[in-house]
């Protein structure tokens, strides 16, 4: 699988399809300034390799946060995240910038596009590797906009598409680097209900090629589409 070669070159360890690639044990979140605030409660939290995944629950249950704590964006108050068998915890932002730039692709319910550029310069900028040449780079997006359905408008500018438009251009940026895991928080919230469910569909589409995929969201929808649900 795709996924175990690149945890390999990222200095992971090899996981195969079906272990465990995410291990939170007792994580949680809370901050002590202003005032002491409890976000996310302590739980214990295991995702294979490969594998799909739906944190569901209403606005304010720590969704978000819990998502965040994975993708390295934050780092719990207490507990042991292990990611293919390695500690996370206590590593600097320069380590964890580093997991996040090998390891994880983001997909947002905003799809931070920049207006005035292309769809597969959008793409582009998905693209974490210095070394690459601009041809494979060319290659690489085009090959990630085919993957979504969008070829046909690569040289469209991004001012000019809609929102089911935007959303897989987003959802091609995050795929662009090959990574082992997907995270996508929120992705149909703004979505008519026809476009949402296509979204759905292209991101559990992902696993077919070892992609383990983490879908952040209270459309219950994604409960049928994933292989666990987390409430």
């Amino acid at each position: 699988m795709r996924g175990s070669a690149r945890g390999a070159a990222a200095g992971e360890a090899v996981v195969a399809p079906g272990e465990p690639l995410i291990e939170l044990h007792q994580v949680g979140f809370a901050v002590t300034s202003p005032v002491p605030v409890r976000i996310l409660h302590p739980l214990d939290l295991t995702i294979a390799a490969g594998s799909s995944v739906a944190i569901i629950g209403p606005s304010g249950a720590g969704k978000t946060t819990l998502a965040s704590l994975i993708g390295a964006l934050q780092r719990p108050s207490e507990g042991s995240y292990r990611y293919a068998g390695r500690e996370m915890t206590g590593r600097n932002v320069a380590q964890l910038a580093n997991f996040r730039s090998r390891n994880l692709g983001f997909v947002f319910q905003n799809s931070h596009l920049i207006e005035e550029r292309s769809a597969l310069t959008n793409v582009d900028l998905g693209m974490t590797d210095p070394y690459l040449d601009p041809a494979e780079r060319e290659r690489r997006a085009r090959e990630s906009l085919e993957v979504v359905g969008l070829s046909a408008i690569a040289d469209r500018s991004a001012a000019h598409l809609s929102g089911g438009e935007r959303h897989r251009v987003a959802v091609a940026r995050a795929l662009v680097k090959r990574p082992e895991v997907v995270i996508a928080d929120e992705p149909t919230a703004a979505l008519d209900q026809a476009t949402g469910r296509s979204i759905l569909d292209l991101l559990r589409g992902l696993t077919e090629d070892g992609t383990t995929l983490i879908v952040v969201t209270h459309d219950a929808r994604a409960a049928e589409l994933v292989d666990h649900v987390v409430t």
